[in-house]
């Protein structure tokens, strides 16, 4: 089973430094500094995350069946021994898997065991949100508001912001996530704001169905 841990997964989805100890500035505005936190270097220990299902026509799909030995990458990620476990995410990432999409994401933001790549990254992150992994929604925010990997879209940075709000209970995190959404949506015009607010509203996962276990070279092997 794919084991991110759980409170990574919460404070990189919102950006909290304290989870993590090590990250990397994004600037959202010429006074606020947002971070993106490191996963390899959370402190807690990993908890499990139940495999994720995807419903088609009535069927549940599980990914559970393609997620040999990410237990094991999992572990050689948190020591950093990074060239035994992007290859492991890599291969899930490339077939939709979107928590491995959104760790690849943070590989390729930080260049763990490969060359930092902002573009990759933003594709990593975004494949993942796209998918409604909640974890995923900031750092596509933030992507778009630094202009890192793609050519900076407050508007789209706003869509992304406002789509993490909608989805947090009332609490600090959701407040912190609207602030970030208004710091963006003061670069931003009213009409663009509306047309952003609209499209956020009608957001709908778009989630990959996960192979069929004999269709994937790499599980032949």
């Amino acid at each position: 089973m794919l084991r991110p841990l759980f409170a990574a997964v919460i404070c990189c989805a919102l950006g909290l430094p304290a989870a993590a100890e090590e990250t990397a500035s994004v600037e959202q505005s010429s006074n606020t500094t947002i971070e993106i936190p490191n996963p390899a270097m959370a402190r807690q220990a990993p908890q499990p995350m139940q495999s994720l299902v995807v419903v088609v026509d009535g069927e549940a799909r599980s990914w559970a069946p393609l997620e040999k030995d990410t237990d094991v990458a999992w572990e050689a990620y948190r020591n950093g021994n990074f060239p035994k476990a992007v290859p492991v995410f890599a291969r899930l990432a490339e077939i939709g898997h979107p928590v491995a999409q959104w760790l690849m994401g943070n590989i390729y933001f930080f260049g763990q065991g490969i060359p930092k790549d902002y573009a990759k990254a933003q594709a990593m992150f975004e494949a993942a949100a796209s998918q409604g992994y909640f974890a995923a929604f900031a750092p596509t925010a933030q992507m778009y508001v630094q202009g890192l990997g793609v050519p900076a879209d407050p508007s789209k940075a706003y869509y992304w912001y406002n789509i993490a709000a909608a989805q947090l209970p009332d609490s600090a995190e959701r407040t912190d996530m609207m602030d970030r959404r208004e710091g963006v949506a003061a670069q931003m015009t009213p009409a663009q704001i509306e047309a952003a607010q609209k499209r956020a509203n009608n957001f709908k996962a778009k989630q990959v169905v996960p192979p069929d276990p004999e269709d994937v070279e790499w599980m032949q092997e």
